[in-house]
């Protein structure tokens, strides 16, 4: 695991550490935006967060569709550690970017969490947590998608001890199961619209 501490806003003195993970993905940004938005997906493509409840929705929201993410969100994560251990994670929606559909070479779209403190009774100086998703566009119909998650507070050092390297390997899980599911349905797409496109 690399020891590079990401960047992360709300802790702008620094982490204590940082997972992360990238993959290259045959497909433009939209196509992976669009299910990394809709959590009612999660359990379709990743082991690592099986399933989303939503908690509270913004005031203001009007969308139909209940699991997509939304600023100001608060959501609870399934959280499988270990084949082992299951737990539940409450989060706090801060970034939902739009993503443009067309290309936009060089435009990152960025989708961003943090721990819910108030929500899970645990003060911020003890321990805090900010993800970070990462959708730059390379301009031709493909794409970087970056995730990390860095930590702060008196108790990173031991979730760092006990959890790193199994975090580093479930992001790790995360963004190539996103990578496989979003290229396997953009395969599926075009060739449903070459066989419409074929002359009879």
């Amino acid at each position: 695991m690399a020891d590079i501490v990401r960047p992360a806003i709300t802790m702008p003195e620094g982490g204590f550490f940082s997972v992360y993970a990238e993959a290259t993905v045959a497909a433009p940004p939209s196509a992976v935006y669009k299910i990394l938005v809709d959590t009612s997906t999660y359990g379709e493509w990743n082991n690592f967060v099986s399933s989303v409840a939503i908690n509270k929705r913004p005031a203001s929201d009007s969308d139909s569709n209940d699991a997509l993410l939304k600023e100001d969100m608060i959501m609870t994560f399934t959280v499988h550690m270990s084949p082992t251990m299951t737990t539940q994670s409450k989060e706090h929606v801060l970034q939902v970017d739009d993503c443009p559909s067309t290309p936009s070479p060089g435009k990152k779209t960025i989708i961003r969490w943090i721990m819910a403190n108030k929500e899970n009774y645990t003060p911020k100086f003890f321990l805090a947590a900010e993800r970070v998703n990462e959708i730059e566009d390379l301009g031709d119909d493909t794409c970087i998608y970056r995730s990390w998650e860095t930590f702060g507070g008196l108790a990173a050092r031991i979730v760092k001890w006990k959890f790193g390297e199994g975090l580093q390997k479930n992001f790790e899980h995360w963004v190539n199961g996103l990578k496989e599911y979003v290229e396997e349905k953009e395969k599926r797409a075009n060739e449903q619209k070459d066989a419409v496109e074929m002359p009879a």
